[in-house]
């Protein structure tokens, strides 16, 4: 039985293969259109080398070009100019390895950066061959697959582990800076809370004698005060990059802040480098530490200044910045995206200085890392800047060319709410006593003396333990406990613990030249424990000491320890 004429011989075998062979054909352009990889192929024959000779659609997608214009364009040209070299000599070397031979070569495999119709780059595997046909002209097909989340996610956990191994040294350095600061914090304590007692003595005496005559004590009391206020800073600024510095945060008008520190930064600059300021209206407000804050503005200005030795300008920019409605053409959109979501208000430091290449400004942040030579300085200011915004929960960064000055930027997140701050005045009870428990007796009797000088009643113990044994035999009814924390025997908190059962809501002032990593260490006082770091002023302690007295301690009683026992013995008697 013969079969019908069907395009080709009597039986049809001719239309049956060319109805497959169209049938294959479509189903090969589907799946060459939507496989999940990006597919190429690109001429590497002489006159037309690198000209895009088919693509699918997913690479289309890849490089937000359609197919009509990447048809004849250079393959290599769409890849960032830095990674064409590397990717040129690749493909060469398997050319020449193929050019003996017909057929497909060793695989080709590479990463690199396409640049994409928009201008942003996508981070690509490249696997493929370099295929010498036995008749025509050489061509290369690759497999073009998009890495660019696995780049980013390498480039964090990159990030990561280099401020890892910075935190490890940072915390091993932390250890030795903590010791040494606690005994130097207790002997500067010593020396500038002597120094003014001396300084009203001086001032007393002048009142009655020749101020001549005073003159040059209180030029040299003077002298020694700022030594130990000096001493006190380098202390502060080897305690901020190692993260040990205690915060003290308070809600803060940025803007009258910023206009406090102009004349300070005047000073700091001087005469030849002017200061302007600029501040958008309404500026949210911040919790922050105030003396922090004005540490980091001033460790900026003074890398600054000696960017700037033969004068130039600063100029210091405080803004609100919302991270969902960004203005267009924001410079810093890299550094906020790594910044959770919300509101934040940014103080930009810009100067006019020599400025910095680029693998200067990258280590900028980095602990002792300094250009500057001799003892010029310690290379510490712009690392406690980046550990101030990191501990507040913002961030710090750092823009600068070479002989175009450098922009230091940092980022505080907005207090919740739109109150603005406000001060609250402290007065001190009348009939204030207070009992001092350290166990270095120069601490003990310094405080004793500045306390006393304020009007205030004082009991000293060594331990707390002996602490102990006074509130409970009654011959201390103390208002206020200022006590060291960390002391042999008892700890500062372990005593306040023991002391509030035998009277509940005690007051208590905690003192140490320790600066604890976590808040909640062991042996360490609570989130809501008031804590004053040595080495501290007189007129620090009397400013604390004051404040403990008048905050409520949440106990209900409206009466303070002493007097509700002077009470309690009136009733008696």
């Amino acid at each position: 039985m013969r079969h019908e004429d069907n395009g080709g011989s009597a039986d049809g075998t001719i239309g049956t293969l060319g109805d497959a062979l169209r049938a294959g054909e479509q189903q090969f352009h589907r799946a060459f259109g939507r496989a999940p990889l990006g597919v190429v192929a690109a001429s590497l024959g002489a006159g037309r080398r690198w000209a895009c000779l088919a693509v699918n659609d997913t690479y289309c997608e890849l490089t937000g070009y359609p197919r009509p214009e990447l048809a004849g364009t250079d393959l290599l040209g769409s890849f960032f100019p830095a990674d064409q070299p590397a990717l040129e000599a690749l493909i060469a070397g398997a050319l020449s390895g193929a050019a003996a031979l017909s057929g497909v070569t060793d695989q080709i495999e590479a990463d690199g950066r396409l640049v994409r119709r928009d201008g942003e780059l996508v981070w690509v595997h490249l696997t493929g061959s370099v295929i010498r046909p036995v008749a025509g002209q050489p061509y290369l097909a690759l497999f073009v697959e998009d890495i660019t989340a696995a780049e980013q996610a390498r480039a964090e956990l990159k990030r990561l582990q280099l401020e890892l191994q910075r935190s490890r040294r940072l915390a091993s350095l932390g250890q030795l800076v903590g010791g040494i600061s606690h005994d130097f914090g207790n002997t500067l304590t010593v020396i500038a809370n002597y120094a003014s007692l001396v300084r009203d003595e001086v001032t007393v005496a002048e009142t009655t004698e020749s101020a001549t005559k005073w003159r040059h004590v209180r030029l040299d009391v003077e002298q020694i005060e700022e030594a130990a206020e000096r001493s006190k800073r380098l202390i502060k600024r080897l305690l901020a990059f190692t993260r040990r510095e205690e915060a003290d945060p308070v809600l803060l008008d940025l803007g009258l802040m910023i206009s406090d520190a102009a004349g300070l930064l005047t000073e700091v600059l001087g005469e030849h480098v002017p200061v302007v300021t600029r501040q958008a209206d309404d500026l949210w407000p911040v919790r922050a530490d105030p003396g922090l804050l004005k540490q980091a503005i001033v460790n900026i200005a003074l890398n600054a200044r000696d960017a700037m030795p033969g004068g130039g300008q600063v100029t210091v920019d405080a803004l609100n910045i919302d991270t969902d409605d960004l203005p267009a053409g924001w410079p810093d959109v890299t550094d906020l995206g790594e910044l959770l979501p919300g509101r934040y208000v940014g103080i930009r430091i810009t100067d006019t200085g020599t400025g910095m290449d680029a693998a200067t400004a990258e280590r900028a942040f980095e602990p002792f890392f300094t250009t500057k030579s001799g003892d010029r300085a310690p290379g510490l200011g712009l690392p406690a800047v980046h550990r101030f915004a990191a501990q507040a929960g913002g961030k710090a960064w750092l823009r600068s060319e070479l002989g175009r000055g450098t922009t230091v930027t940092v980022v505080l997140p907005a207090a919740p709410g739109s109150g603005s701050p406000q001060a609250h005045a402290v007065r001190p009870s009348e009939l204030s006593q207070v009992l001092v428990i350290d166990d270095e007796a120069a601490i003990r009797e310094v405080a004793h003396r500045v306390l006393t000088s304020a009007g205030y009643q004082v009991v000293t113990a060594a331990t707390g333990s002996e602490a102990l044994g006074l509130l409970r035999d009654g011959k201390v009814v103390a208002d206020l406990v200022l006590t060291d924390v960390v002391m042999p025997g008892m700890t500062g908190p372990a005593f306040a613990a023991q002391a509030r059962a035998i009277f509940p809501g005690l007051p208590v002032l905690f003192m140490s030249g320790y600066e604890q990593l976590e808040a909640t260490a062991e042996d360490w006082p609570g989130l809501e424990a008031q804590v004053i770091s040595k080495p501290f002023s007189r007129a620090a302690l009397l400013a604390r000491v004051t404040q403990a007295l008048t905050t409520d301690t949440g106990a209900g009683a409206s009466e303070l320890p002493r007097q509700r026992g002077l009470s309690a013995q009136a009733e008696r008697g």
